[in-house]
């Protein structure tokens, strides 16, 4: 038995692929007692997210904020800090997008997206740098300091959409969002579908996050604190820094994130625009479906945004809940989660070998 569970616990692309089977299954088994046919279900739910042109693109759109969150967390967590931030370093991106972006209407649009872009990922880095000193100066829980900082950027967000920035010109006079953007916007790839310029961007950002990772200094640094921080700290690397620095970028990808989804969906941000579709909770889970992998990310991310999309399809044309897909991603989570539990019970198992010898 314990043979078998190390051969999985070291087989992160077959681990994934059981949970991802194992979730396919439970949704089956679902479908199956609330009277529909499971197979026409889960082959509704995988056209509807990735076989034709439109769910692809549709599927696309929705996976570019799911990346971002997905490479903010790998990369914290990959680096041994358990940040849980990247959803309110989302929402300030998003919010400081939305209030530069309309305000640059005077420069050419490039440029004026471009640093609408910088500004964003500032702001996320920064707001990622208050918890990470927080953490560090009172020794508190950085994953507390995290979570508690995601609820700050989203009511700090509501009140300046509220009582500041609400647009008064608003056709709907119950939404609560600011002023439309003009122009200074990311275009859409083709016209004929949603995807924008962000997935673009959200590429350049994978390639770029795992050429630091894997090819600069500071990426050795940041897998050496994640693999063993006392050995790092032995070899003379300055944790607190390395964390610092960890965040800083984690902190910035996930403002890049939230300002790309201002800027080439919603053009405005809209109250709960992050936390509604589960932007960051999604790219946790791709994160740990990928094992920290930046590559990886990608292609989580993009299976999990195509079941979500499948599963609107599905609910508008077979009448199925798009809940299911909530429950086979939350089947899918435990599972991935549960490797690490299989990495400890390893490590246990050595440790108490070695005691016996």
């Amino acid at each position: 038995m314990n043979k078998i569970m190390n051969k999985i616990g070291n087989s992160n692309i077959l681990f994934s692929l059981m949970a991802i089977l194992a979730g396919l299954l439970v949704g089956g088994v679902i479908m199956a007692i609330t009277g529909q046919n499971p197979v026409e279900g889960i082959l509704g739910l995988l056209k509807g997210g990735y076989l034709t042109s439109y769910a692809i693109a549709s599927t696309l759109t929705r996976a570019t904020p799911i990346i971002f969150a997905g490479l903010s967390a790998a990369l914290a967590w990959g680096s041994g800090y358990s940040s849980m931030g990247a959803q309110g370093q989302m929402i300030i991106g998003a919010i400081t997008a939305a209030i530069v972006a309309p305000r640059l209407g005077f420069l050419p649009p490039f440029l004026a997206v471009i640093i609408t872009l910088i500004l964003s990922m500032i702001a996320g880095a920064l707001y990622s740098l208050i918890s990470a000193h927080i953490s560090a100066k009172y020794d508190a829980y950085l994953l507390i300091v995290t979570l508690m900082f995601n609820y700050l950027a989203d009511y700090l967000a509501s009140y300046l959409t509220n009582y500041v920035f609400l647009d008064p010109v608003a056709l709907d006079k119950l939404a609560i969002q600011t002023i439309k953007i003009e122009g200074s916007i990311l275009p859409r790839i083709s016209p004929r579908y949603t995807t924008h310029y962000g997935f673009l961007i959200a590429l350049i950002a994978v390639a770029v996050t795992a050429f630091i990772i894997n090819k600069t200094s500071f990426g050795y640094k940041a897998r050496m604190g994640g693999l063993n921080a006392g050995f790092a700290e032995y070899g003379g690397i300055d944790s607190r820094k390395t964390m610092y620095m960890v965040l800083l970028l984690s902190g910035a990808l996930a403002g890049l994130g939230g300002a790309c989804e201002v800027l080439g969906t919603k053009f405005r941000y809209v109250d709960k625009m992050i936390t509604s579709p589960g932007y960051s909770w999604s790219g946790i889970t791709a994160s740990l479906m990928s094992n920290y992998n930046i590559i990886g990310v990608l292609f989580s991310s993009i299976f999990l945004s195509g079941i979500a999309i499948g599963g609107s399809t599905i609910e508008l044309s077979m009448n199925i809940p798009s809940e299911i897909t909530q429950i086979i991603q939350g089947v899918i989570t435990m599972l991935v989660t549960a490797k690490f539990v299989i990495r400890w019970h390893r490590k246990e198992n050595g440790r108490k070998e070695a005691e016996m010898k």
